[in-house]
């Protein structure tokens, strides 16, 4: 028997481009996290088409099989909205997603995962194994050290909410030209993967099949559930969090964390809150 809990909400920008997938009779679950392109297309486009393929996916199929056809759906979606072809699309005005996802077998689980949504698992024993590693986020940190910088040297500590979100604005369309080329890296040996229609995108996908032998939880996180400001791993940190106390506990503390730095220089992010969801498996 499978324990099933989830947590799913919206961030502060007006669209929230989290989706997940709960198939409790097939045991397929998932979480997806949407990319809006710099100046492109939605990253709920992304989201929402991944989704929708695994809720049409067939028994028969592998869980890579489910992930491949929605790419392919993906790519189709993509050339209709923009009316070109893939390979006339620049990387940063693709419509893109991460995905955590797994299909439990028997005796093994299946598992997928691309972008800065993250699996882990937590044995009887009380040992986490990551099954994913967020290469985003070291992109991210330099994006975000170098917009951080710029906001400091022109504020002060009495600076108005006002002031200070004008001052964010412009030195954020600073960055851009950072942010493009760090686009241009996603599936590539430099950058990360991601889902964007293309075939790069199954040549980076990370997937793969562990036994179910003494697992007792497993962990499927989109970013805006990650734990601000933690010196050592913070992955690492925010699984412990939510296998200890749950994922509606981990949902609480995030947020409380946002809340409490309204100006985003306590924990300097690109957002005040992103969208957040996780899904927790706990065996029975």
């Amino acid at each position: 028997m499978i324990h099933f809990s989830k947590v799913y909400k919206q961030g502060s920008n007006p669209t929230n481009e989290d989706a997940y997938v709960e198939n409790q009779k097939r045991k397929l679950f998932a979480v997806i996290d949407g990319a809006t392109g710099l100046g492109g297309l939605p990253g709920k486009i992304a989201a929402e088409t991944i989704q929708h393929r695994f809720c049409m996916g067939k028994t028969e199929e592998s869980l890579v099989d489910i992930i491949r056809k929605g790419n392919i759906d993906l790519a189709e979606r993509t050339e209709q909205e923009l009316g070109r072809k893939m390979e006339e699309i620049t990387k940063e005005k693709r419509s893109t997603c991460g995905i955590a996802a797994v299909q439990l077998q028997e005796t093994y689980m299946e598992y997928a995962q691309s972008g800065d949504c993250m699996i882990f698992v937590r044995y009887l024993d009380g040992g986490i194994q990551a099954l994913s590693y967020d290469h985003v986020m070291r992109l991210d940190e330099k994006a975000i050290s170098d917009l951080y910088a710029s906001i400091t040297n022109r504020c002060d500590p009495t600076v108005s909410k006002e002031t200070f979100q004008q001052i964010y604005q412009e030195e954020k369309e600073k960055i851009v030209p950072t942010l493009v080329e760090n686009r241009k890296k996603l599936n590539t040996v430099e950058g990360y993967s991601i889902m964007d229609g293309t075939a790069e995108a199954m040549e980076f996908l990370n997937y793969g099949r562990i036994p179910l032998q003494q697992m007792e939880k497993i962990l499927l996180l989109t970013d805006g559930m990650q734990l601000h400001k933690v010196e050592e791993d913070v992955w690492k940190e925010t699984a412990n969090y939510a296998m200890e106390y749950g994922i509606e506990c981990l949902l609480h503390e995030v947020v409380q964390q946002e809340e409490s730095d309204i100006y985003l220089q306590k924990y300097p992010r690109f957002k005040h809150a992103d969208d957040k969801t996780g899904i927790l498996l706990k065996f029975g």
